[in-house]
Formats: structure tokens, sequence, C-alpha cells
């Protein structure tokens, strides 16, 4: 993830779901400073609130949001860049 968002720095979309430990933070975070969308799934929806709980503890979650909602931020995150 980091090396992505140093590339395309903000037309990068990342998503962090459910999950233990903080693997996905540095790369997330790295994305969040390029301006790039962060997504982040939300606790209601998660197995192990772990991951997600990391990235919004450190305020890199650009939009949280229940997992049968994840697709649809990326679509329209997705139509978003093509016109930009």
């Amino acid at each position: 993830m980091t090396s992505v968002a140093q590339v395309f720095r903000n037309r990068v979309i990342g998503v962090i779901m459910t999950g233990m430990g903080s693997d996905g933070s540095a790369g997330m975070s790295a994305i969040f400073r390029q301006g790039g969308l962060t997504i982040g799934q939300d606790e209601s929806t998660c197995a192990v609130y772990g991951m997600p709980r990391v990235c919004a503890q450190l305020g890199v979650l650009t939009h949280v949001v229940s997992l049968s909602n994840i697709p649809a931020q990326i679509i329209y995150a997705a139509r978003c860049l093509r016109r930009a």
C-alpha cells in the first residue's frame, strides 16, 4: 500500500476490513497522507475489529461503513476518480 500511495498519491483507494492486529495501518496511513480515499469496515459488521480500529484510532479513515456498503463506496469513488 505504501508504494502505491507514493506512486499514485490521491488516486488510490485503500480498504481495511475485519482482522486482528495492525497490519494495514502503515499502508492506510500512507494513502491517507497522500490524499487518497481510505475506507474502513465499521465495528458492528466486523468479526474482529482489530485492523479497522487501529486505523480509526490513528484518524486515517476517510469513511467508515458497513461491510455491505463497502462496494458502493468503491464504485462511487472510482467514478469520481475517473472524472478527475
